[in-house]
């Protein structure tokens, strides 16, 4: 009786190997572009600036370097923070967490810019393509801390 049960169980085994499609995982595409790959404007830094100082100066201090109410958008810690996710990840967190007494207040354009303005600081280079905020295309770009 045990042996015929090992051949059912042995045939069902095979059966399920051989017959079935392999499971499919779902991964998702990695990101085809970096920070390091000039993703905003210089222009767009500009308007940020001016954003960043007047909505988040007052927490993150005027040169994002942190303070008592807001830790610094700029240096080591940042950059180690971010690594590895998506500048949509970012701008999400700007968008739905900032200003802390009014969330979600901030237009997803003028987040974008603030995010430009963020990258400037951090030394990633800027070139002639403006950042989206586009979700899809923000997560076809990774934060990488360092160059590839």
């Amino acid at each position: 009786m045990l042996r015929s049960l090992g051949v059912i169980v042995a045939a069902i085994g095979v059966g399920t190997l051989l017959g079935s499609p392999p499971h499919k995982t779902r991964v998702a595409a990695e990101p085809a572009h970096s920070v390091w790959d000039s993703v905003y404007t210089d222009s767009q830094a500009v308007r940020g600036d001016s954003l960043f100082k007047t909505t988040c100066g007052k927490c993150h201090g005027t040169a994002a370097t942190g303070s008592d109410d807001g830790p610094p958008l700029v240096g080591a810690v940042f950059n180690s923070n971010w690594n590895g996710q998506t500048l949509s990840d970012l701008h999400d967190r700007f968008r739905n967490t900032m200003p802390p007494d009014n969330p979600k207040t901030i237009p997803r354009s003028q987040i974008t810019d603030i995010l430009a303005y963020v990258l400037a600081l951090n030394h990633f280079p800027s070139g002639r393509v403006a950042l989206s905020d586009d979700v899809s295309r923000l997560k076809d770009i990774k934060f990488l801390q360092s160059r590839p």
